[in-house]
């Protein structure tokens, strides 16, 4: 009989210890060892200091040890196997399972295995933050385009293939570049280094929908950002990359638009010559564009929660045009994100105001994405966005033109340690 409870279910290396094929114990790591110190420190264990990191230490076998003592299993060694992992998986057992509290809402999707565990916690915790609080706002999004089918699932990639069979039941037979729905959905949920990626595809009726991959390691906590022009690295949760590729999720109708620009188009390069010569021998500028508008209209929104998290819930409503452009030019000039093609980097070379008025013509396509289900917010927002690209517009005529401290992204150039 397989473990029954969806912090557990569906777990390879779970399901193995339950069938005494494999036995957990120091010094393994990985998300399974996660799982079973979570639900530890659920049942009121101690693991020690470092939490639920994903590796098995001293203090999670203690843990384990003292948990198998109080349910009368022998040897209490500290070692998941057969016994351990039963006795975990029923003493957090909830019957019927998508009722289970912990997942509130998303229980039943967590229960499906359309949503990894810890994306579940995650998304019910945000889900019961202040009615008006962007953290709510962007988990109830993420319910109902999961409750809908918009969005097919919310997996570790080590786990991916549990939404395939999801996925192929809505795919259109041909993806975007020929290839057919089995071929695409192979190939896009390869292992890759990306923290998150948000995957868009067509569906049987023409439209589109998305699905969403988590980098292991994240979930384990083990991530940071690095910032490769000094080598300082930034920290990274779970819940920034879950509301990061939520955003690309709520604007994945602009990507074919933004594909569509042609390196022609005067109203958003600076440089149609450069944008021309750089996609003829190498990944079309388009990408470059792509991306920079998504990453910016997300790392947006990864601030205004950070924000509320500290306390600041107005905090988007007084940021000033000035600091968002600095933030902006932050990530254009300095975190060679951007430079896939090396469009960005002659951009650079040309000078500070060809720079920003560069940074201008893209902070126009980012005024057009979406940011908020709340129309005020949304606007709000939109609004903020094109007086950014207007301030860089004025800015780019100044022949010394000053930046204020950046802000309104992030991370921001404080948040990376060396």
């Amino acid at each position: 009989m397989p473990l029954r409870g969806p912090r557990f279910s569906g777990d390879q290396i779970l399901e193995a210890c339950l069938a005494g094929t494999h036995r957990m114990f120091e010094p393994e790591r990985g998300i399974a060892v996660k799982r079973v110190q979570a639900a530890l420190i659920e049942l009121g264990e101690d693991i020690g200091p470092a939490g639920p990191d994903g590796i098995f230490g001293s203090d999670t076998g203690s843990a384990v040890s003292r948990f198998k003592a109080a349910h009368g299993l022998q040897p209490t060694d500290p070692v998941v196997g057969p016994g351990t992992s039963k006795a975990l998986d029923d003493d957090l057992f909830v019957d019927p399972p998508v009722l289970d509290p912990a997942f509130a809402e998303f229980s039943p999707l967590v229960v499906d295995h359309r949503v990894e565990p810890f994306v579940g916690l995650e998304l019910s915790a945000m889900i019961s933050t202040p009615l008006d609080s962007w953290r709510r706002m962007t988990a109830r999004f993420a319910l109902d385009n999961l409750n809908s089918g918009r969005m097919t699932g919310i997996v570790v990639r080590t786990r991916s293939e549990d939404l395939r069979a999801p996925y192929l039941t809505v795919a259109a037979p041909v993806q975007p570049g020929g290839a057919t729905a089995d071929d695409f959905y192979t190939r896009m949920t390869r292992p890759e280094t990306a923290l998150g990626t948000t995957i868009d595809f067509d569906d049987q009726g023409g439209g589109l929908r998305s699905f969403v991959l988590m980098k292991d390691e994240l979930i384990m906590g083990h991530e940071t950002i690095l910032r490769l022009s000094t080598g300082g690295r930034a920290p990274v949760t779970l819940r920034d990359v879950l509301l990061h590729e939520l955003n690309h999720v709520r604007n994945a109708a602009m990507n074919p638009v933004i594909r569509a620009i042609q390196d022609t188009d005067t109203t958003v390069y600076a440089s149609t010559s450069l944008a021309q010569e750089r996609s003829a021998v190498g990944p079309p500028t388009v990408t470059v564009l792509d991306s920079f508008t998504n990453e910016i209209a997300a790392r947006h929104v990864q601030w205004i929660c950070v924000q509320e998290d500290a306390g600041n819930p107005f905090a988007a409503r007084f940021l000033p045009p000035e600091k968002l452009l600095a933030a902006v030019h932050f990530y254009f000039f300095d975190t060679k994100l951007f430079e896939g093609n090396g469009y960005v980097a002659g951009i650079k070379a040309q000078g500070q105001s060809q720079v920003l008025f560069q940074i201008a013509l893209w902070l126009r396509v980012v005024q057009q994405f979406e940011f908020s289900d709340d129309d005020p917010e949304n606007t709000r927002t939109k609004i903020l966005f094109g007086d950014t690209a207007s301030l860089a517009e004025q800015l780019a005529a100044d022949p010394d033109p000053r930046l204020a401290e950046p802000d309104g992204l992030f991370p921001l150039p404080n948040d990376f340690v060396l």
